[in-house]
């Protein structure tokens, strides 16, 4: 059967189509680049094309980080003006720096000296160039401290030597950065300055990271709610201070000194004591001598009777001592000589009345025996008091970093100029309206600024507190909402800074490591030691630790009448001058020499005292050269109320000593004549503010303790003008 052929068709096959994706992706991304765009231009205008904070940051390791050269930026923050920023090819701010001159100044700082919140050419730093007519390089570098700042002045030293550098301190954080370098504070996030502690620990590069992470708007207020504002703050972190760390440090810094303060007062009130305790023992024994001994004939020993004696191992050269036998009673001026024979006498009769003490029964023996006793015990106890030195004042915060910088910048052939700059509160409490939040007292932060000025003025530093002249400059010294200072800020601080530099720096005050000036008591009990010629002289001289004191007074037939210090390597000596009584204290230290002219009515003498370096001390008076026309003198004449005095300031002086130690002497000529004195023994300076700070005679004590340079008097205090 023949088979049918059947048609066999092909499927049919719909037509492709062209596929969609692709293009919807193109469209979403495009979309999608479109609203970034959109949102990246809002949030641009939004900021006014501005950062709140400093994105031109690169990383370093020894100052934690640095300006990136070239960089530009756009800063605004706290609602105020936004500033244009550009970092020149040194990675500092401003136009790129001409070649080292031979005057320029170098200011360092933290973002006050950057001027962050104004134009560059608004900054102190740029007012100061346009006073000065110099080259003035501001190396303020936002988030630097104390150590990055030293460790720029070192690095322009070397390349740019300036002749002046100014140190700007900024209050509100320099105090606690201090201890902790900015390496350890901060770290680099794509060019900003975050804390260390929220850096990532690495980042994964991609195409346009610096633009999304730097440039970026968009993703600044992104990364801004992410994290927090305080991940990208360099302005003022709270970490390193705020208003009340700084009170609390000024309140911390009082009381310190307020503790340091009552140990001279102290040492000084036990002094006192030991030096009534000490005269009262000498009563009772010298009672128990004459009770025991001299009326019991058994003084074999005093030349002048014992009454004599006794008064002459109290009395200083001078003095006038009598026996107080009525009309018959003598009279003797003091001699060096007499009074170590006397005090010599004295003490063989203690050590009989020890003896009889000792070989005695009952409470007579008892007591006295207790008495020597207490005798030795007070000696030494004084001896201790006396020779105590007081620690050393306590620095003032970043009074040892100043002192290193000012080493760094003298040894660089440059002057140190300080700048301290207080925060907008301590300037007015106005300030604190900005903030809407409670005033704080900030009185005593301002503690802080006076020591570190006078510390400067002590170590020879030109210290500029900028408090007065931004205080004056208010209101609008300061930024809304902000620490930093206005362009009216930065202009009130370039001319006071122009007016200090161009001001030639304060002399240092010298210092000194001596231990304390010895009391009256503690020379009385001290031994001789041998001035070669101060016999003929007719000079006391005594050592005590490494004071010598140089004691002259009137001889048979001649008085000293005035001394001229010559030579006085370490300024330290205290001469005074005293109607027929000269005066000398002399530190004697290795290393130094000292000269004095002293003359007499007879006489001139010249005082040496030296200590070669390496070999020993020399101290002796020149040969006597004759005066023409000599006066004699006799032991009474000039006494006081008689006596003629350099000037009132020595008079008063003498007052107070006779007041203190002296006691009354009367002329055995004039039977009932007024009492007078010698004024013998006073030792000290004719310091006028001693005289003027402790007036009348219940401050006698304080005003010879300020005229030997007791710490506890001295210096005297300043007393307020009205």
């Amino acid at each position: 059967m023949p088979q049918t052929a059947v048609a066999i068709s092909p499927p049919s096959i719909s037509p492709r189509r062209p596929r969609r994706w692709p293009r919807r992706l193109a469209l979403a991304l495009g979309g999608l680049a479109a609203g970034l765009a959109l949102a990246e231009l809002a949030f641009r205008m939004r900021d006014r094309g501005a950062f709140p904070h400093l994105n031109t940051y690169v990383p370093d390791a020894e100052l934690g980080l640095r300006l990136m050269p070239g960089a530009e930026e756009k800063i605004s923050f706290g609602g105020n003006p936004v500033t244009s920023v550009r970092i020149n090819r040194d990675g500092y701010r401003g136009a790129d720096l001409p070649a080292p001159g031979r005057d320029e100044v170098l200011v360092v700082g933290d973002s006050q000296v950057f001027g962050l919140g104004v134009e560059e050419d608004q900054t102190f730093a740029h007012g100061l160039a346009a006073k000065l007519g110099r080259t003035v390089v501001n190396a303020g570098v936002p988030t630097y401290g104390p150590a990055e700042y030293r460790a720029v002045i070192a690095e322009q030293l070397a390349k740019r030597h300036p002749k002046t550098v100014v140190l700007a301190i900024n209050l509100v954080n320099d105090l606690f950065e201090a201890e902790h370098p900015n390496k350890d504070r901060h770290a680099v996030w794509d060019g900003w300055a975050v804390r260390k502690e929220l850096a990532p620990a690495s980042t994964t590069w991609f195409p346009g990271r610096d633009f999304v992470y730097r440039r970026s708007h968009l993703f600044f207020a992104l990364r801004k709610w992410w994290h927090s504002a305080d991940a990208l703050e360099e302005r003022g972190v709270a970490s390193e201070g705020t208003w009340r760390d700084v009170v609390a440090a000024g309140t911390q810094t009082a009381q310190q000194r307020a503790a340091a303060a009552a140990a001279p007062h102290a040492r000084a009130a036990k002094l006192a004591k030991l030096q009534t305790d000490i005269a009262a023992n000498d009563t009772a024994v010298d009672q128990a001598i004459e009770g025991i001994l001299v009326d019991a004939g058994g003084d074999d020993e005093s030349p002048f009777g014992f009454a004599i004696d006794a008064q002459l191992a109290s009395a200083n050269p001078g003095d006038i001592v009598s026996d107080g036998e009525g009309e018959g009673e003598r009279n003797l001026v003091a001699t060096a000589e007499q009074i170590s024979k006397a005090a010599a006498v004295r003490a063989k009769l203690r050590a009989k009345l020890a003896q009889w003490a000792k070989t005695h029964q009952g409470a007579k023996a008892a007591a006295i025996a207790a008495q020597l006793d207490q005798h030795e015990q007070l000696r030494d106890a004084l001896g201790a008091a006396d020779a105590e030195k007081l620690a050393a004042a306590l620095d003032p915060p970043l009074g040892a970093y100043v002192r290193d910088v000012q080493k760094l910048v003298e040894g660089g052939g440059a002057r140190l100029v300080v700048l301290i700059l207080p925060i907008d509160v301590q300037v007015s409490a106005d300030e604190w309206k900005k903030y809407g939040a409670t005033p704080i007292d900030m009185a005593p932060s301002k503690e802080l600024q006076a020591e570190l000025v006078e510390l400067c003025a002590s170590i020879g530093v030109t210290a500029v507190d900028a408090t007065p002249v931004l205080a004056a400059a208010e209101p609008g010294a300061f930024l809304d909402k902000d620490i930093h200072m206005t362009a009216k800020g930065h202009a009130a601080v370039a001319d006071a800074l122009a007016h200090a530099i161009a001001a030639a720096p304060p002399k240092p005050r010298p210092t000194s490591d001596r231990s304390p000036v010895p009391v009256p008591l503690v020379w009385k009990q001290a031994p001789e030691v041998i001035v070669a010629g101060s016999t003929a002289a007719s000079c006391e001289t005594k050592q005590v630790r490494e004071w010598l004191r140089v004691q002259c007074t009137r001889t048979d037939g001649a008085a000293p009448t005035k001394i001229e210090v010559q030579r006085d390597d370490g300024g330290e000596a205290l001469v005074l001058e005293m109607p027929q009584e000269i005066s000398a204290l002399i530190p004697v230290v290795e290393g130094r020499e000292f000269a004095a002219k002293i003359t007499w009515t007879n006489a001139t003498r010249v005082l040496h005292v030296g200590w070669p370096s390496g070999g020993k001390p020399i101290m002796a008076f020149d040969a006597a050269i004759a005066v023409p026309h000599p006066k004699q003198i006799d032991y009474y004449e000039n006494l006081m109320p008689n006596m003629k005095f350099a000037s009132p300031v020595e008079r008063a002086i003498c007052d107070c000593w006779n007041t203190t130690y002296g006691g009354v002497r009367y002329h055995d000529e004039q039977p009932g004549a007024e009492p007078v004195f010698s004024c013998a023994g006073v030792y000290g300076a004719p310091d006028g503010n001693c005289v003027a700070a402790y007036p009348g005679k219940d401050a006698c004590g304080q005003l010879l303790a300020c005229t030997r340079r007791d710490p506890a008097s001295y210096p005297p205090p300043v007393k307020a003008a009205r």
